[in-house]
């Protein structure tokens, strides 16, 4: 059985620990992912797996569904499917904020 989670963050505005060789990255999705998270690695890292909650919030007068790393360590990423197949690459930098638009993006199979 599979549960889907969803979940909407308080309005308020997200804390960012960003600086010196640490970024953040930002994904935007049409929806939310069956588990509630969406998971990314370091590129070539298969264990190195982490995760981030997906969450519906306000921006710019729409409801988007977005999940956010706060805290990235430079380098690239690949994010992951629900079968923790790569879907997409992100390259972070350090100091700043990535975006990566995957709503017209499968990510998941079932």
């Amino acid at each position: 059985m599979t549960h889907t989670h969803h979940h909407e963050a308080p309005g308020e505005i997200p804390v960012l620990d960003i600086g010196g060789d640490v970024g953040a990255v930002l994904v935007y999705l049409d929806h939310p992912t069956p588990s509630g998270e969406l998971q990314a690695r370091p590129l070539g890292e298969p264990d190195g797996r982490f995760h981030t909650g997906v969450h519906l919030r306000q921006l710019f007068g729409h409801r988007v569904y977005v999940a956010l790393y706060p805290e990235v360590v430079a380098g690239v990423y690949e994010i992951l499917d629900d079968d923790l197949a790569p879907i997409a690459t992100v390259e972070v930098g350090g100091g700043a904020v990535s975006e990566l638009d995957l709503r017209l993006v499968p990510i998941s199979s079932r």
